[in-house]
């Protein structure tokens, strides 16, 4: 019974637990997809895009995961096994076509994560998420932006022609 006692219930809603929990995947996955764009990438503009990516999303993921704590929520470790099974294609591609999957991938995941985030937005009730939320949203936009520019011009820009000696 004592140890019953001892367990500390959430202290915010069932749906601010989910957002946490589905935010933290989010953030571990796009910390993951970062990692090995900068280990697979040739390109400047996508490794600076993908230490971009790996350092906002580090940090929001320290502070949700310090928000977790204090709101005695369980931490989540692991990705969700399509989203590792998404990671794992990745590392087979090289080159421009690793390149333009990983900017579609950021592309795709921002859009749903910002949507995710303004969703959280307007339905809050515990202040400390709704500050997190608010803190976090212009990051995500901002990553949405850049992740379009270079989707552009990693989609505009021609193939490379063969050199011929």
């Amino acid at each position: 019974v004592e140890a019953a006692g001892d367990r500390v219930q959430p202290s915010i809603t069932e749906t601010e637990q989910d957002f946490t929990k589905t935010a933290t995947q989010a953030h571990l996955a796009e910390i993951d997809m970062a990692r090995i764009a900068m280990e697979k990438s040739d390109n400047k503009d996508v490794r600076d895009y993908a230490n971009m990516i790996r350092s906002d999303h580090g940090r929001a993921l320290a502070a949700l995961a310090d928000l977790m704590i204090d709101k005695h929520v369980p931490q989540v470790r692991t990705l969700e096994p399509q989203t590792q099974q998404d990671i794992t294609r990745m590392t087979t591609l090289n080159g421009p076509e690793f390149d333009r999957e990983f900017v579609n991938m950021m592309v795709s995941d921002h859009q749903k994560a910002i949507g995710m985030f303004r969703d959280q937005q307007g339905i809050t009730q515990n202040r400390d998420i709704s500050k997190y939320v608010e803190g976090v949203l212009p990051t995500l936009e901002l990553h949405l932006e850049k992740a379009l520019r270079l989707q552009s011009r990693l989609f505009s820009s021609p193939a490379p022609r063969p050199r011929y000696k």
